[in-house]
Formats: C-alpha cells, sequence, structure tokens
C-alpha cells in the first residue's frame, strides 16, 4: 500500500513539474516575443536592498514544493494538493498571458553558492512572468499545506517566519517588484477559497432567481468603481489610492457568489468561521457589512422573544443566548452561545427551499436540545399539519399543545384569520412553549445580519413545519412580536410544500 502511494506521489510530482516548467517557459517565451512588454514599480523600490543570501530562501520553495508531494498522507491529500498547484499554475499563465510585465533591474555580480543558484536560476528564468508572482502563489499554497501539517506551536511559527522570508526574498533577489506580491497573495488566496484545506471545493452552481442576478449586477457595478477610483485615484493622490482595488476584488467575488458561486463564496464551516483565505480576499466587504449593519440597527431592538424562550434577531445579539441558528454567511460565530448551528445564507434575497429545510431542521434540533432537555420529541399528524404533540422536558415536565388550539390553527385557511383566531392560537403556541422554557431558563436565537429576512424565514418555516401554524398565522405571529419583518410571498408556496413532505415522511416512519 505504501508502495503504490508512493509511486502516486512520484508519478504527481514529475507531471505537475513538467505542466509548470512548459507553461512557465511558453509564457516567458511568449513576453519575450512582445514589444515594449511594460514595468510597474514604485519609486520607493529603488531603496530595496539585493540581499545575496537571500536567494536560499528563495529557492528552497522549490524543495519544499517537491517535498510536499511525499507528505501526503494518502490519494485524497494527494490529489487535494495536485489539483491547489494545478489550479494555481492556470491562474498565474492566464495573467502572464493578458498581461505581461517585466523586471529590468540588473542585479550585481554574484560568487560562490549564492552565484550558483542565481545562475541556474537565469537558465529557466526570463524577466518576464511577474503579476501576480508565481512565487508568492506557491508561497501561500505551499505554505498553508505545511502549516497544517505542523502540530507544535514553535514549528508553526518557525514554519510562518521562513515562508515569510520566502515572500521577502522576491524583492530582495530582484525576481519581482512590490505589485507583484499582493497580486500573488490575492491569488494564492484565492487557490485555497476554490479548493480548500480542507472540506468541499467550492463548487459552482448557476442561480435560476432573477434577483440575484441583479445583486450581482450591483456589485459588479461597485467592483467596476472602486477599481475605476483606484487607477485615477493612483494618478492624482498618488499610489496609494490602488489599494482600492482591494475592494474591488472583494465586490467581485461577492458578485460571482450572487451569481453562481452561493454562499460559498465565504467559506464559512461548521464552526461558524470563515477560511483564512475568504476573510483576506473579502476583508473590505466583510466591514462594510459590519458598518451597514450598524447602521440599520441604530435605535433598533436588536432580538425580539416569539415565543418563550425563542428569539429572533440580529446576529449582533447572539452572545446573550444559550443555542444560535446563525443564516448569516457574512458573519462569524458570535461568542458565548454554547449550542451553536450555522445555515450561512446570502443576504438581500429569498432564502432556496433547501436551505429553509436545513434551516428549519437545525432549528427543531436546538429547540430539543435546549428548551427540551435535549429528549426526543413525539410527533404526531393532525389535519395536515406536523405538531410537536409531546416533549419530555427538564424536571421531568411534558408540554402539550392545547388541543382547541390546535384544531384552530390547523383548520385555519389561507387568507382568513382574524386577528383574534391568529392571537389565541400565537398563544397557544407560546403557552406550551412557556412551559418548556421556565423550566431551564434557556433561550434561543435565529439570527442574521438583521434579524428581519433570512432568519425570519427559517423561522417562519419552522412555524409552519414543526410547530403546526398555518403560514398566515405564523407570519401575523412574527410580525406582531418583531417589527419590520421582510418576507416574500413566494415562502408560501415553498413551505407549504416542505410541510407536506414532513407529513409524508412522518407518516412513512
Amino acid at each position: 500500500m505504501k508502495t503504490k502511494l508512493f509511486l502516486s506521489q512520484l508519478a504527481a510530482l514529475v507531471v505537475v513539474a513538467a505542466i509548470f516548467y512548459a507553461s512557465y517557459g511558453a509564457t516567458n517565451a511568449l513576453a519575450s516575443a512582445r514589444a515594449n512588454v511594460p514595468e510597474i514599480y514604485f519609486a520607493w523600490e529603488r531603496a530595496v536592498p539585493f540581499w545575496v543570501w537571500s536567494i536560499v530562501p528563495y529557492w528552497s520553495l522549490n524543495l519544499l514544493y517537491a517535498l510536499g508531494f511525499f507528505l501526503c498522507r494518502d490519494a485524497g491529500e494527494l490529489a487535494r494538493y495536485v489539483t491547489q498547484l494545478l489550479v494555481a499554475q492556470m491562474i498565474a499563465t492566464l495573467f502572464f498571458i493578458a498581461f505581461p510585465l517585466q523586471m529590468s533591474w540588473e542585479k550585481p555580480a554574484v560568487s560562490g553558492l549564492s552565484g550558483f543558484l542565481f545562475s541556474s536560476l537565469a537558465a529557466f528564468d526570463l524577466p518576464f512572468n511577474q503579476a501576480p508572482s508565481l512565487h508568492i502563489i506557491l508561497c501561500v499554497v505551499v505554505g498553508a499545506f505545511y502549516l497544517r501539517k505542523a502540530r507544535a506551536v514553535w514549528l508553526k511559527a518557525a514554519l510562518a517566519a521562513w515562508f515569510a522570508l520566502i515572500g521577502l526574498s522576491v524583492l530582495t533577489t530582484y525576481q519581482h517588484h512590490f505589485i507583484d506580491i499582493p497580486t500573488g497573495l490575492a491569488a494564492g488566496c484565492l487557490v485555497l477559497l476554490i479548493r480548500p484545506l480542507e472540506g468541499a471545493p467550492l463548487s459552482f452552481a448557476i442561480a435560476r432567481e432573477p434577483a440575484r442576478y441583479k445583486w450581482a449586477a450591483l456589485y459588479l457595478g461597485f467592483a467596476f468603481l472602486t477599481l475605476f477610483a483606484a487607477i485615477v485615484g493612483a494618478k492624482i493622490w498618488g499610489a496609494w489610492m490602488l489599494w482600492l482595488s482591494w475592494a474591488s476584488l472583494s465586490f467581485a467575488l461577492v458578485a460571482c457568489g450572487y451569481a453562481f458561486l452561493g454562499a460559498g463564496v465565504f467559506a464559512k464551516n461548521e464552526r461558524g468561521c470563515h477560511a483564512a483565505a475568504a476573510k483576506a480576499l473579502l476583508f473590505p466587504y466583510l466591514c462594510i457589512a459590519r458598518l451597514n449593519a450598524l447602521f440599520w440597527l441604530r435605535g433598533r431592538r436588536l432580538s425580539d422573544e416569539i415565543l418563550p424562550g425563542l428569539y429572533l434577531g440580529s446576529v449582533k445579539e447572539a452572545g446573550k443566548f444559550d443555542a444560535v441558528l446563525d443564516c448569516a454567511a457574512e458573519f462569524e460565530r458570535p461568542g458565548g452561545a454554547q449550542i451553536y448551528a450555522s445555515v450561512p445564507m446570502l443576504d438581500m434575497i429569498t432564502p432556496g427551499a433547501d436551505e429553509l429545510k436545513r434551516g428549519a431542521d437545525e432549528l427543531e434540533r436546538l429547540v430539543k436540545t435546549t428548551l427540551c432537555g435535549g429528549e426526543n420529541l413525539q410527533q404526531r399528524m393532525e389535519l395536515g399539519s406536523n405538531f410537536s404533540a409531546k416533549a419530555g422536558c427538564a424536571h421531568g415536565r411534558d408540554l402539550k399543545f392545547n388541543e382547541q388550539a390546535d384544531s384552530r390553527v390547523n383548520s385555519q385557511t389561507r387568507g382568513t384569520a382574524n386577528e383574534g383566531e391568529i392571537a389565541e392560537a400565537g398563544q397557544a403556541l407560546a403557552n406550551s412553549n412557556e412551559r418548556a422554557a421556565e423550566t431551564n431558563g434557556k433561550k434561543v436565537l435565529v439570527c442574521c445580519a438583521l434579524g428581519y429576512g433570512r432568519s425570519a424565514s427559517v423561522l417562519l418555516a419552522w412555524l409552519v413545519i414543526y410547530a403546526g401554524l398555518g403560514f398566515d398565522e405564523a407570519l401575523n405571529l412574527l410580525k406582531s412580536r418583531r417589527e419590520n419583518i421582510a418576507v416574500a410571498s413566494s415562502l408560501r408556496e415553498w413551505i407549504a410544500r416542505l410541510a407536506t413532505e414532513a407529513r409524508v415522511n412522518s407518516k412513512a416512519e
């Protein structure tokens, strides 16, 4: 088995290395055949020293790159590593062809071991293939691979310092200009976003909802505006304005999220943490999202109690709750919540049926675990709705629905509910939940950025699917407890279908 893995590792190294040298050499040759290849650098770069010894860390990346193949534990890890390297090569190659740049500075004469290393580098590397620096891209990808494998803190620190030195060496060996570094870092993070170190690769699915393309177009417009501002600003106020291109990149990625990447563009895992690569790429947008939430929540309640022990609100309030269902893709897990579930969704669009189902299922689990001591709810079917009829709660107390209210809620026809009936039905459900909540004093929060859209849609689905309310009763209950609720009318059909599926599945069981 080990021999088979070793042969696979060796074969993968040979193939990837061949692709590397072939594509790198081809783009160098294409650039050398062009006239007037541009060169971009800042005046301060003339002060960057030429450190002869830095060719050693520069070259060491080649060794670490190759050694990584043989450090893969199994075929799956090897495939992941190979994919990352090939994606890195593809991104760099496309930019080298589309936007060729050069580094024309002469290197001082060098002798000895350093001279040999510089001569070996010059044998296959021409002064092209600049931005994004493939050396920096690989520094990110290979560095992330080694840091993930390191267990001891001192070893992680030593590896981080060495890879940082490799990154610095592209300047001190006069191989690259500064602009090649941030572009290389961005490309490296993009590789790790497309094929992360753990979990599934970033999925692509063309959006079908027109609203998603509206928001994609908006963010793409922001991307072009900030890029234009960066270029014009650099000419008027100085090169520091080019950092606005970071915001342009983040907006472009968010646009891709709405168009075909979905919430996966934020790389938020089940622990509620964004991947480091996603945080780096989307940092400008994430900052704006937080400022936007603060603006819209000013002077408003951060959360409201919908049923005893069950709240709807902003992720900003989540640290005060025992259990949290987080629907915001753009916010990380808040501190404080002992029980946490994440169903990341994009902002400003109606959640899909699959997202609603996952959200309602997760909320049911949290309600059982937190408000009902973790015991299983016995479910019964009555008049076409799925009810939680009994719950073994803390201290041995039972949770029962008021049978008269059950009948009224379930037989209510769509759109015919009056305010009195809605209030009574909601009160019956509240009374039943209160018996559970008061036994342990625990609180559950369903949240998104503001607590008005995504989280409200999920809670609405739960009220219909698991609590047994009709759509109108559930919606009016939410609106009576928390102002400014914003849910789409299309949810009625989706939630009705999910409730029907739940009834069928319950009967089958």
